[in-house]
Order: structure tokens, then sequence, then C-alpha cells
């Protein structure tokens, strides 16, 4: 099982959105994908037209049991949130190994060996991404150009470095994806080539409205036609190269 965590301690850059177009794609392409949501927003779960209405992931994290799981198409399933996991920030910071209550939970899967975990973190560094950077083997980052994504791609590189040694060996930064970008706009250059400095840049994702309607909508696994799902699958191809076990 390989386990891939879209990342920005930022609301509002596009983890959503990247999460579950990588989720997709990679669907198409064969293999079997699951992703978890692990923001208590549920943006992620609304975007498969799903819903939690029993908080059954706050449930499995707080018991230590198997993560609830729900078939939404063809080689893709999907731990759905809810608003009660908003309880774990607090509740879960006085638990023993509370930094790896996920990677407990996933152990008592039994995916198929190939299948590829894709992790939509929170916007946030709290005891949630905590669990989703000491059970990844990489992280995506995700960045949305307009000046401050060295900062927030510093203070990652720092909290990976920490977790590397104190938590988890293995964790990587695979690369970084650029979101809502308007071609036109100089700042992409200079972005692209900041961030190129420290990590690979996998993809620069158009801005699209159709993209956008069609996650916020609940209707992504239908969308077809969308320059944006098109940068999504170059990305996919350059993070394939980074990742050979992809």
């Amino acid at each position: 099982m390989n386990i891939l965590a879209v990342v920005n301690q930022k609301g509002g850059v596009g983890k959503t959105t990247t999460t579950a177009a990588l989720g997709v794609l990679l669907a198409r392409q064969g293999r079997g994908v699951h992703l978890i949501d692990m923001d208590h927003q549920a943006d992620l779960t609304s975007a498969f037209g799903q819903r939690d209405e029993k908080g059954q992931l706050y449930d499995a994290l707080s018991k230590r049991g198997p993560l609830p799981i729900i078939p939404i198409g063809e080689n893709l399933t999907l731990t759905p949130s809810s608003i009660d996991l908003a309880e774990g920030e607090t509740a879960f910071v006085s638990a023993v190994g509370r930094e790896y209550l996920l990677k407990t939970c996933l152990s008592k899967l039994s995916p198929p060996e190939q299948t590829i975990v894709l992790i939509d973190c929170p916007p946030s560094l709290g005891i949630l991404t905590s669990n989703c950077l000491a059970v990844a083997n990489a992280l995506i980052v995700v960045v949305k150009p307009g000046g401050f994504e060295m900062r927030a791609v510093a203070t990652l590189e720092e909290l990976v470095k920490t977790y590397r040694e104190q938590v988890n060996p293995s964790l990587t930064i695979a690369g970084v994806i650029m979101t809502e970008v308007h071609p036109r706009r100089a700042i992409n250059d200079v972005v692209e080539e900041e961030i190129g400095q420290l990590y690979p840049v996998l993809g620069r994702v158009r801005a699209e409205s159709e993209l956008m309607y069609a996650t916020s909508e609940g209707r992504i696994l239908k969308l077809t036609r969308s320059k944006a799902l098109e940068d999504y699958e170059a990305a996919t191809t350059k993070l394939k190269e980074v990742m050979p076990w992809l």
C-alpha cells in the first residue's frame, strides 16, 4: 500500500480538487485508489456526492478501528469525513500514540497490494495533519501562485524534517503542483523557478470553472472534458517519474 498525502497549511489552494482529480485519473488508468478525507470540512467527500452523517471516521480514529470505506467508482473507494472530525484536533491531543491513530486504522484494512492511498489533509498543522505525515510515504504540496508560496513550503520542509527524524523516517516530498494558474501572469514563472530549486514541479493546473463546478457539485467522476483535468493528467505522468512505485 503506497500512501500520498496532499498538503499545504493554507486553505483555498486546491488541495481537495487536486486529491480528487489525481484519484479519478489514476483510477481511470486502472490503478486501485483509496481516498481518505482527513479534513472536517468534508469537501473531498462532497466532491463525490457522499456524506458521512454518523461521524464514522472520527469514531474509527477514536477506537483505533478499521476505516469506513465506500465504493464510489471503478477502482475507486473513499473514507468520508464529517464535521465530527473537528473534535479530533483537541480530543486526540492527549491520546497515547496520537500521531499513529490513522496508521493504526489503516493497518486493519487489507486492500490489494498495489492500492494507492491519497489523503486530503486539513489546512493546518494540527494533530490530524500530523497523523497524515506519520503514515504517508510521500507528500504532494499544492501551491497557488500569489507571493507567499516559499514561506509555506519552507515551514512544511522544517516539519517534514522533524517528522523524518522522530516519527516517519521514510517521509519525502514528491513534488509541488501549482494550481489556479492564469497563463499570462509573470508570477507563475517566478514561483516555479523558486520552488524548482527545492523540489520537482509536477505541473501547472490552469484556472478553470469546469473542474471547480464539477468538484463543488459532487460530479467530478463524470467530468471528461476539462483543460484543468488534462493538466492534472500531465502531473500524474510527472509524478510517476518521480515516484516509480506509482
